[in-house]
């Protein structure tokens, strides 16, 4: 299981970043053949819950958790990792990286392969695929507002929905070609339009068309074939 990065960040509006590498490192994991990985619902629910590492690897039956930390300013961002046994408590690997932020996509690939190969190390032969999760985009300011969209998303409230519209459209802004953006920006549609943001039948048309666009630009957006 990959627990939910603390925010070490002065600002902690940066909430929605260490959430965001957190989710990356929870999908970049899954695509590994043989390894099961613990979905964001079961992991999110221990976030900002003091909890012996050995309890939670009891209640959710894995044998290693990861957890750590992110310190994001201005321009740089400083990612601690820590892999540890729920037998005992004890650590199999910790690490840190300091990089900028134009290197986050290489840098979130880098510790989902490190972290794989530890646990192969530790646990036996496990396939790992060398990009674990490859991006729709390459534009960090893009991917910046994506990632505030997406925090935004999962609160499900009325302004949260309304934030999350802005964020999405912003990234497609910055990025005209991120699929993933068009994608998550489909499925606020529907929320705004459970929400009543929107009617209905206009809700439904605009989370169809950004899904078709997610999925013109990418066949294979998983979200915008849901959406």
């Amino acid at each position: 299981v990959v627990l939910p990065f603390v925010n070490m960040s002065a600002d902690p509006e940066n909430e929605y970043f260490s959430d965001g590498i957190t989710e990356e490192i929870i999908n970049a994991l899954t695509t590994v053949k043989g390894l099961k990985v613990i979905a964001r619902t079961s992991s999110f629910a221990f976030k900002n819950k003091n909890i012996d590492v050995r309890s939670i690897g009891h209640q959710l039956g894995v044998g290693t958790v990861l957890e750590g930390s992110v310190r994001k300013a201005k321009n740089r961002v400083r990612i601690t990792a820590q892999l540890i046994n729920t037998n005992d408590g004890t650590h199999f690997w910790s690490k840190n990286f300091d990089r900028d932020l134009k290197d986050i996509f290489t840098l979130q690939d880098e510790i989902s392969v490190l972290l794989a190969d530890q646990i192969r190390e530790n646990f036996g032969h496990i396939e790992i695929p060398p990009v674990l999760h490859p991006t729709t985009t390459h534009d960090v300011k893009a991917y910046d507002l994506w990632l505030k969209g997406s925090y935004h998303l999962k609160r499900k409230d009325y302004e949260d929905i309304k934030a999350a519209m802005k964020f999405f459209k912003a990234a497609i802004k910055v990025d005209p070609n991120y699929s993933e953006a068009y994608a998550y920006l489909g499925e606020t549609y529907i929320q705004a339009e459970a929400l009543n943001i929107f009617p209905n039948e206009e809700g439904n048309n605009l989370a169809r068309n950004a899904a078709e666009r997610a999925i013109k630009l990418h066949a294979e957006n998983a979200k915008a074939h849901l959406v």
